[in-house]
């Protein structure tokens, strides 16, 4: 069957199997895709398949001031696994199924599979299918945060990483490195990665040499980037965490854009919980995640598709301590770009102020409505984009109440949020 639109928009009242699978179902449906078998034109039995959800935490940090759902952070196992039965299905005994991601440094991994007790799927396939935890270091204790020496090693991706130089290409290529600030205090590494003629990005294997690649993330917000969906989401695709730029140290006045001023800045030194680079004005870290769709699109001959988990989402602080927010959707495409696009809209966020988002649109010459098709319950909304109802109206907080759709011009229903994220 041949796609008929290229982002399909589902209810999906709850986590129950028969909801989940009864809703992808009809997704694929309005994808123009077989519910039977739909990915049997994208993967051959054979082939290597990676399946990455968001598994960025593995608990509700206490931190965070408030406490919810910890699936309103991480993808529900419910969906991989119907995620996984179809992508098995359709390898028909032969090939590799790979389940995996890499998380904050200070998620428990062992406390993670105990919670989604999705292990269990290695043995459920007539495939082999690996659970994977793709992270070379690990942080035990959330207090060492930040501090090299204090990481713990491990063995990461079993088939390594695949370095990827975008040179001038990279979107960083033209910035000040000096500033350069990555997961750990020591920047040394960081600056090394992104000066002049090096933009390097370490991919783990699995996922870069994947004949296949579906993407299972959150629909969520995010205090650095307004939200974090698929292109944000190829952070877990990165086993260097330390070449992943953040932010500029400092605020405007000297170069960087850590704060937005001085007195903030002042503020965070003696304030237990720091939201660094949490902020519209963080003009370093959208350029990262836009050098990592165009690290990860060098390599040819893979196949992406798309499912965002909107079923219970994440709204204000995201990533790590957002409010729960029922969404009761899934969102699929085989498109990341677009599938990224259509679901920050139905957030009720427009997608011209997510700077990541933007520059591919304005790069690659994007019209909404005429150059992304979008279903809704199976309905073609040919004015999807622009509509001002039958959205989400998820909140975002203070600082980046102007993404809210229609702010600029009526200033009508932005919702904020309040709080601080750990970051």
């Amino acid at each position: 069957m041949s796609v008929q639109n290229d982002v399909a928009i589902v209810d999906a009242k709850d986590y129950q199997e028969s909801t989940v699978n009864a809703a992808i179902d009809k997704m694929f449906a309005y994808l123009g895709l077989d519910p039977g078998n739909p990915f049997a034109g994208i993967i051959q039995p054979g082939m290597r398949v990676f399946i990455k959800p968001n598994w960025v935490a593995s608990r509700w940090r206490t931190s965070c001031g408030h406490k919810g759902s910890i699936y309103s952070v991480i993808t529900h196992p419910s969906v991989i696994e119907a995620v996984a039965d179809r992508a098995a299905k359709a390898l028909n005994g032969r090939g590799e199924l790979l389940i995996g991601d890499n998380p904050s440094i200070d998620a428990d991994f062992d406390e993670l599979m105990e919670l989604t007790q999705i292990r269990r799927l290695e043995t459920k396939y007539s495939v082999p299918c690996k659970i994977l935890d793709l992270r070379p270091l690990i942080c035990t204790n959330l207090n060492d945060y930040g501090k090299r020496e204090k990481m713990i090693a491990q063995h990461g991706d079993p088939m390594g990483e695949v370095a990827v130089n975008l040179g001038q290409k990279s979107l960083l290529y033209s910035m000040d490195s000096s500033l350069f600030r990555g997961i750990f205090d020591e920047r040394d590494e960081t600056i090394a990665a992104h000066s002049k003629e090096n933009q390097w990005y370490s991919f783990a294997r699995s996922i870069y040499d994947a004949d296949v690649y579906i993407s299972v993330p959150k629909l969520k917000t995010h205090q650095k980037v307004g939200v974090t969906l698929n292109l944000k989401g190829l952070v877990g695709a990165v086993t260097q965490k330390n070449q992943l730029v953040h932010w500029r140290i400092g605020t405007p006045e000297t170069g960087g854009d850590e704060y937005p001023d001085t007195e903030n800045l002042r503020a965070a030194q003696s304030a237990k919980v720091t939201h660094r680079g949490a902020w519209p004005g963080n003009d370093t870290i959208w350029r990262m995640v836009v050098d990592l769709y165009q690290g990860f699109l060098k390599k040819p001959n893979r196949t992406c598709f798309s499912i965002i988990d909107g079923i219970l989402a994440g709204e204000g602080q995201g990533p790590f301590c957002p409010t729960e927010k029922y969404a009761a959707v899934l969102i699929g495409g085989s498109n990341l770009l677009y599938t990224d696009i259509a679901a920050a809209r139905y957030m009720g966020i427009d997608p011209d102020q997510i700077r990541y988002l933007a520059y591919f649109m304005d790069r690659d010459n994007i019209h909404l409505n005429q150059d992304i098709s979008v279903s809704v319950n199976g309905n073609m909304d040919k004015n999807f984009f622009y509509a001002d109802t039958r959205y989400k109206n998820f909140r975002v907080i203070e600082q980046w109440k102007n993404i809210k759709y229609g702010y600029h011009n009526t200033l009508v229903g932005a919702v904020y949020g309040t709080g601080q994220e750990v970051e």
